[in-house]
């Protein structure tokens, strides 16, 4: 309530001022009000009256915050006030909860939801979960992979994203947990695989092929006359084998052999072509031999001498004998003369 003061009236005695009773009441509720404020209505409190500016040390004190704003508190003015006298006694930062008064030089903030955190505030180490799904690519220096090939041609690609490994021709890749598999699919020749080649040219100055049987080859023999010989083999005699052209002819081994029998003189070859050849007309049982310009009688021991170019035996008679002519230049026949001649030969036909 508000102070009550006693009237005493305008002036002395005047008549105008309270009365004893109504000025005793005012004193009274005047009085009431301060023991009331003060103490509890009958008694005043022990101690000294707090004043709005006067500083004071209050103790035993119950200071209701609901009910009292209190402002402008040092910190040396609350070094006495047990955190138990506090509606709100702690702090949570970043996942942790602080009473006041802790210490800790290490706390284990959980700064997900941080922003504009000062990387050069950050020490120690970041462990992957901390990083788990929360940093984008353009905040890291190395963002990306790069992929070559052997000509030079590379391509990136950012952390993150995916890129294909794609088998060719005769060449398959499989993925299977983290390892990726290239393989063949046999179509493609090895330096260990066992393979059959179609339709391949192999160089021959380029490339080294060894130990080819024969049963590989398209053609592993080779026929000489009426004998064939395989590819390997040691072949000292050939049958049926006939030499053409213009080659020469060298044996020098004892025993050697050649028949050269032909069926009649008009079997035999141009003599032109093969001069000096002995030949054998087997039909008419006559040896030859060519002289280039034709095919020449070689004369046996059965041979008649009339044979010779230079010899006529026209005309032959038992007795008679043959008589050079020098004027004709052969022999002619005719009858030997009795007398004069040391040598007679007579020829029989």
């Amino acid at each position: 309530m508000a102070k009550q003061t006693i009237f005493r009236g305008t002036l002395a005695n005047d008549g105008t001022g309270d009365n004893l009773r109504l000025g005793a009441n005012k004193i009274n509720d005047n009085f009431t009000e301060l023991y009331t404020l003060l103490g509890d209505g009958s008694t005043l409190s022990a101690g000294t009256i707090v004043t709005t500016t006067e500083s004071q040390t209050l103790t035993n004190k119950s200071i209701d915050g609901s009910n009292n704003t209190i402002t402008n508190i040092p910190s040396s003015a609350l070094s006495t006030i047990a955190n138990s006298k506090l509606a709100n006694s702690t702090i949570s930062i970043g996942g942790i909860t602080f009473n006041l008064g802790d210490t800790d030089a290490t706390p284990a903030f959980d700064l997900s939801d941080a922003t504009n955190y000062p990387t050069s505030s950050l020490s120690g180490t970041i462990t992957n979960a901390q990083l788990a799904g929360s940093i984008s690519n353009d905040k890291l220096v190395n963002n990306k992979i790069t992929i070559g090939d052997d000509t030079s041609t590379n391509f990136n690609v950012d952390l993150g994203g995916s890129f294909e490994i794609v088998g060719g021709s005769g060449v398959n890749t499989a993925i299977e947990n983290n390892r990726i598999t290239i393989s063949t699919d046999g179509s493609i020749v090895t330096e260990t695989s066992s393979d059959t080649l179609t339709n391949k040219t192999i160089n021959g100055p380029d490339n080294t092929l060894t130990n080819i049987a024969n049963g590989s080859l398209a053609n592993s023999s080779v026929t000489l006359g009426s004998d064939v010989v395989n590819l390997g083999d040691t072949k000292t005699s050939i049958a049926g084998l006939s030499l053409t052209g213009a080659a020469t002819l060298d044996l020098t081994a004892a025993g050697s052999k050649a028949r050269f029998d032909f069926a009649g003189f008009g079997s035999l070859p141009t003599a032109s072509t093969y001069q000096g050849m002995f030949a054998y007309d087997s039909a008419g049982g006559i040896p030859y031999y060519s002289s280039g310009s034709g095919w020449v009688r070689i004369l046996d021991e059965n041979t008649s001498v009339s044979i010779h170019t230079d010899v006529n035996t026209t005309g032959v008679a038992d007795g008679d004998g043959l008589i050079f002519d020098s004027s004709a230049g052969r022999f002619n026949v005719g009858a030997l003369p009795s007398t004069g001649f040391s040598i007679a030969m007579a020829v029989a036909l």
